[in-house]
């Protein structure tokens, strides 16, 4: 095996990316054999036409001849726990080589052993850590995003995939020419290696630096909707953009070009446009130069077709989600929104306090009260709700709580009448309105959770809950999504599936640290015996895995391949598909009996004075040969798209 010399690769301090590799092709890949955590590498594929792909979409063993294109390593071994951290800063999204200078001294401040390399012709950069202990999963993907958080130009997809993430290693060929050129010493992860605690310390330092986790997502908010593509929008006729708005659309995009593609979004999302329009959009609007085009310097370079459809969507999925959680106000104006925050997120955390203060009563068996498990899941899906509204009082139907907590919707119908007191027992939430037409009941949490009052009595103690009313709510939302993401899963939900009390159990197991089989117990509330066989089917699944202090949970993403090995992967997405059927044929015949009590209404074959049709958001509902209503038909038609398109149905 052919080590390389320290001497040759200091030399390269100042590299060429693009030019002749000081190895043969048979060194390098015997360095990729030394370097390797695993028997295998991905090789990239050819065009018929002779032109490398970027794909490495074939395994390439080690033992053999080096492939006539070139390879990517893997990052994690076997266990799926990572040997290496390379932060992949990608130039075509961002300003890769300022982002992996930056990144470097901090880890230089950290006394981290590390390798920068010029990926080749295209600008990017690769830095390399090698870990002496490898990482668990979870907490490489937490230090990934937090990485993105700052750095716009770093590529998610290696430190987020264990099974498959994988990057190019030193002096391996790229496919544009040259090849990944080291600045340094190849020892810094050759004979040296981070020590056991620098994931966390890189950690701390991210967050210290004002990088945060984005909140795991929940189901669409309220009249969000999807495309055939996937792609939201929010219900409703489009209308055309404000005379302000259209004309920052149709004028120069300014020196902050996304900042102009920001505002253009949110306008066209609350005028019920779709992606699509915006598409259409792209080469033909002067707002939209930062789609079209990235910063290069002084100078922008044109993007790609594929380049402008990834931009564009990720703007596009934030300000239809924005837009839906702040809906405008007559005004535009929201001045009480910082002590709303505050307040709400004060009360929440009261809430959440007690109840975590409490876990025998999650966990009894009276028969009178039944999903008592279920309860809870169901109050930190409404206290989520709070959180991301900044409201006290929400709407919340059995539907959309059911796809937030996994649980079914008598289940959950179940658990809000146990939480209002409905049942008997003690109130968690209140109703504020009975529900009426499309819209579901509204709740608040229990007046005792309250903070409102003493918050405007006592103005020092409102102050100090502005003062931390946003980083508190964030951690809560982030607490809760985790939460509810853990356990909604077809693994733990679906018929067949491990049930309901292993998805108890994971959630409760901690991804970092431990816990012993004795707090497992306490947390969940759970009889031993339960979650000792529990426990072992957790542990035979690979989704936790025991410690020396206890017990671990392993990455989420195995519940993927677990649920597939059972047979009921995609459970929890047609249940979704199912309710939002239900949902839309109701307020579809809602807007039809709407319309049958409206008086002067257009009738077929009476003659009408004016072209405009008397239904606006939806057609006419169909029905049967009797005239009388066809709920299948109906079904079948939104199942069809035929009612988001607005098509004229025949009555």
């Amino acid at each position: 095996m052919v080590t390389p010399i320290r001497g040759r690769a200091r030399a390269l301090t100042l590299v060429d990316p693009t030019g002749v590799s000081p190895y043969s092709l048979d060194e390098v890949w015997a360095i990729t054999r030394r370097l390797s955590p695993r028997d295998d590498v991905r090789a990239a594929a050819r065009a018929a036409s002779g032109e490398v792909l970027n794909a490495y979409d074939k395994l390439w063993p080690l033992n053999e001849a080096p492939p006539s294109t070139t390879w990517a390593m893997f990052l994690a071994d076997d266990d799926l726990r990572f040997r290496y951290l390379c932060f992949d800063f990608d130039a075509s999204v961002g300003d890769a080589a300022s982002d992996a200078d930056r990144f470097t001294y901090w880890l230089e401040q950290l006394n981290v052993p590390h390798l920068l390399c010029l990926s080749g012709p295209t600008g990017g950069r690769h830095v390399w850590v090698h870990l002496d202990v490898p990482a668990d999963a979870d907490a490489v993907r937490d230090i990934a995003y937090l990485a993105r958080s700052l750095f716009p130009s770093l590529d998610l997809a290696p430190l987020t995939n264990p099974k498959a993430g994988c990057v190019r290693p030193p002096y391996a060929p790229h496919r544009a020419g040259g090849h990944s050129a080291p600045v340094g010493d190849l020892a810094a992860i050759t004979d040296h290696a981070a020590d056991e605690d620098v994931p966390g310390q890189l950690h701390a330092l991210l967050v210290d630096l004002g990088a945060e986790l984005p909140a795991p997502s929940t189901e669409d908010l309220h009249n969000v909707v999807r495309d055939d593509a996937g792609r939201p929008r929010i219900r409703g006729r489009r209308r055309p953009l404000s005379m302000a708005m259209d004309l920052v659309l149709h004028s120069e995009a300014g020196p902050d070009a996304s900042h102009t593609l920001v505002r253009i979004l949110a306008a066209a999302a609350h005028a019920r446009w779709s992606y699509q329009d915006l598409r259409e959009q792209v080469h033909s609007s002067l707002g939209l130069e930062h789609a079209r085009t990235r910063r290069v310097g002084a100078t922008r370079q044109r993007r790609s077709e594929h380049q402008i459809d990834k931009v564009l969507t990720a703007a596009w999925e934030y300000a239809v989600r924005f837009v839906a959680a702040h809906p405008l106000s007559a005004s535009g104006d929201d001045e009480d929104y910082r002590q709303r925050t505050a307040s709400v997120a004060a009360a929440v955390q009261r809430a959440l306090t007690r109840a975590d203060a409490l876990p025998g009563i999650w966990a009894t068996h009276n028969s009178r009260v039944e999903g008592s498990h279920a309860q809870r899941v169901v109050l930190d899906a409404i206290c989520l709700y709070m959180l991301q509204s900044s409201q006290h009082t929400v709407e919340a139907d059995v539907r959309r709580l059911s796809a937030d907590t996994g649980y079914g919707r008598t289940t959950v119908s179940r658990a809000l009448r146990a939480l209002t007191g409905e049942d008997g027992a003690g109130g968690w939430l209140a109703v504020v309105t009975e529900a009426e037409g499309v819209h579901a009941k509204r709740y608040r949490l229990d007046p005792r959770f309250s903070t409102e009052e003493s918050v405007q009595k006592r103005t020092q103690a409102h102050m100090r809950a502005i003062a931390n009313a946003l980083p508190l709510s964030q951690a809560l939302i982030r607490e809760i999504s985790t939460r509810l993401e853990l356990f909604a899963h077809d693994v733990f939900t679906a018929p067949r599936s491990m049930g309901r009390n292993a998805g108890l159990i994971y959630k409760h197991t901690p991804a970092e640290g431990s816990a012993t089989f004795a707090e497992l117990v306490h947390r969940t509330g759970l009889d031993p015996d339960v979650v000792r066989r529990r426990v072992d089917d957790l542990s035979a699944s690979g989704l936790i895995e025991r410690t020396p202090g206890g017990w671990r949970r392993l990455c989420p993403t195995a519940r993927d391949f677990v649920a597939r090995g059972r047979g009921v992967d995609g459970y929890l997405d047609q249940r979704r598909a199912r309710y939002n059927e239900e949902r839309l044929v109701w307020a579809w015949w809602l807007a039809e009996v709407t319309w049958m009590e409206r008086r002067a209404k257009h009738r077929r074959g009476k003659k009408s004075y004016s072209n405009e049709s008397d239904r606006p958001d939806y057609a006419a509902y169909p029905r049967g040969p009797t005239k009388r209503r066809d709920h299948r038909k109906a079904r079948e038609l939104v199942r069809a798209g035929y009612l988001e398109q607005g098509l004229a149905l025949a009555a």
